[in-house]
């Protein structure tokens, strides 16, 4: 994967049996909050590049770029989730991954670390929202400091699919406007 940054390789947080299945998620930083999604949707994590808007897009796309020949569409996962923007750092990075068959980068403010632990470290994300919005969530893991397992940070797992979901009327008409915009530049 050209591109990776992540400070650390892989850490264990938990002591899995041998036959006990792993989960690699990659974790990243949202204002003061940790997220992970699932290694193998992330293609490659890469310094921010210049970022063509798109006329009519939904607020959280933040337009398109140019990776390698390849125009791609870009999400700030803040304004996705409704948390405060802050100006781009040093340590903000685009997160390329695949999604519904297509690649999307994801702004987020820092790249954290690649994490393996048990699947059963797991634990199913809270309902919240109401019924028929976007599940952002999948789960959750970490915080559980004594035990050791996680590491002490809570984790959400981000539901990347479901960043695409459309949450308010017009938003899928403008993404899919967005891009055919894409296909022809």
């Amino acid at each position: 994967m050209q591109g990776r940054e992540v400070r650390a390789v892989a850490s264990d947080s938990g002591a899995a049996g041998p036959s006990e299945a792993l989960a690699q998620l990659c974790t990243f930083r949202i204002g003061d909050e940790d997220y992970g999604i699932d290694i193998m949707r992330v293609r490659e994590i890469i310094h921010p590049l210049p970022i063509t808007p798109v006329p009519r897009a939904p607020a959280f796309i933040e337009g398109v770029v140019r990776l390698r020949g390849e125009v791609i569409p870009v999400l700030d996962v803040r304004k996705r989730l409704g948390v405060v923007v802050r100006p781009q750092t040093r340590r903000s990075r685009f997160l390329i991954v695949n999604v519904a068959g297509r690649r999307i980068g994801l702004v987020v403010d820092e790249v954290c670390e690649v994490l393996r632990l048990p699947r059963s470290d797991i634990r199913p994300a809270p309902g919240l929202g109401e019924p028929g919005t976007p599940r952002f969530f999948l789960g959750v893991c970490g915080g559980d400091a004594a035990a050791g397992r996680g590491g002490p940070r809570l984790r959400l797992l981000l539901n990347v699919k479901a960043l695409l979901d459309r949450s308010v009327p017009g938003e899928v008409d403008a993404a899919r406007a967005q891009a055919e915009a894409s296909r022809q530049a």
